[in-house]
C-alpha cells in the first residue's frame, strides 16, 4: 500500500518509489498539480475558451453540449458554462433506467432556473439490463462501466449527428484526480472491444440500439477529422463542493 494514500496492488500494475510513494501520487504531484490553476491564470484561460466557443457558436442555436446526470459535478458545470462562461449550451441526459426521483427533480430545477433546452435520450431497458448482467456475471471491477458507455457514448454521438463541436463536463481534478486502473475496466466511458467480449460471453440479448463509440473513432475520428474538443471548465477555477452545494441549493432549490 502508498505511504502516501490508500492505493495499493489491487492495481497489478503500481509501482512504488524508495519512499513507498505510488506513480498515482508522483503523477498527481508531478504533472497535475504543477498546471491545476484555479487563480487569474485559470480564470484567464476560462475566458479564453469562452471566447473561442462563442466565435464558433455565431449563428448557431447552440455553441456548445453538457451532459448533465443531477448531481453535483455536472450540475455547477452548467451553472458555470451558462453564468460565468456566458455560453449558449444545449444540456443533454441519458437515462439508463437508473434514475432517482431527486436527480431528475435537480435536472428540471437546473435546466428550467437556467433557461435552458434539455435533451434526453432512453436507454432501451432490457439491452441495459441485460447489459449490466452481462458485467456482473464478468466480475470485472468497475460495475459502473455500462452505464458510463451510455452517457458519454450516447453524448458523443448526439454531438457528432448535431455538428456539435465543443463538448463540456464537469470532470474535475477537485472530487476525481484519480482515475480507476485501467485493469479494472478498460477505457473508461469508450471500450467497444470489452464491452463486446464480455457480453458475447454472458449476454443474451443483441444491442441493437445501445450506444457504443470504439476508442479509435473517439481519439482520431472524433477528434481529428470532427474538430471535436472536451473542455473541464471546473478545473480553471476554485471548486469546493461545499460552496458549490450551497450555491445550487440557494439559486436552484437543488438537493444533494
Amino acid at each position: 500500500i502508498c505511504t502516501n494514500c490508500i492505493m495499493d496492488t489491487t492495481d497489478p500494475n503500481i509501482t512504488f518509489d524508495t519512499n513507498g510513494v505510488c506513480d498515482y501520487c508522483k503523477n498527481f504531484y508531478n504533472n497535475i498539480l504543477p498546471n491545476w490553476n484555479t487563480d487569474h491564470v485559470g480564470y484567464e484561460l476560462l475566458k479564453k475558451i469562452s471566447n473561442k466557443i462563442k466565435s464558433n457558436g455565431l449563428n448557431k442555436s447552440y455553441d456548445c453540449i453538457i451532459g448533465l446526470s443531477g448531481g453535483l459535478d455536472s450540475s455547477y458545470a452548467l451553472y458555470v458554462a451558462k453564468e460565468i462562461m456566458g455560453l449558449r449550451p444545449l444540456v443533454f441526459h441519458v437515462d439508463a433506467g437508473w434514475n432517482t426521483q431527486q436527480a431528475v427533480s435537480n435536472i428540471e430545477k437546473v435546466v428550467d432556473g437556467l433557461g435552458l433546452d434539455l435533451y434526453t435520450e432512453v436507454i432501451n431497458w432490457e439491452e441495459m439490463k441485460d447489459l449490466q448482467v452481462a458485467f456482473l456475471k464478468s466480475q470485472i471491477a468497475d460495475q459502473d462501466l455500462p452505464q458510463d458507455y451510455a452517457f458519454f457514448s450516447g453524448l458523443y454521438k448526439f454531438a457528432k449527428k448535431n455538428k456539435i463541436k465543443y463538448i463540456l463536463t464537469g470532470g474535475n481534478f477537485s472530487t476525481e484526480c484519480c482515475r480507476e486502473p485501467e485493469e479494472w475496466g478498460g477505457f473508461p466511458g469508450i471500450d467497444n472491444m470489452l464491452v463486446k467480449d464480455i457480453h458475447s460471453r454472458f449476454g443474451k440479448r443483441p444491442l441493437k440500439t445501445f450506444p457504443l463509440v470504439d476508442i479509435l473513432s473517439y481519439k482520431f475520428y472524433y477528434r481529428y477529422i470532427l474538430g471535436m474538443q472536451i473542455f473541464k471548465p471546473l478545473n480553471l477555477l476554485p471548486y469546493i463542493k461545499g460552496d458549490a452545494e450551497k450555491l445550487l441549493i440557494d439559486k436552484y432549490c437543488w438537493e444533494p
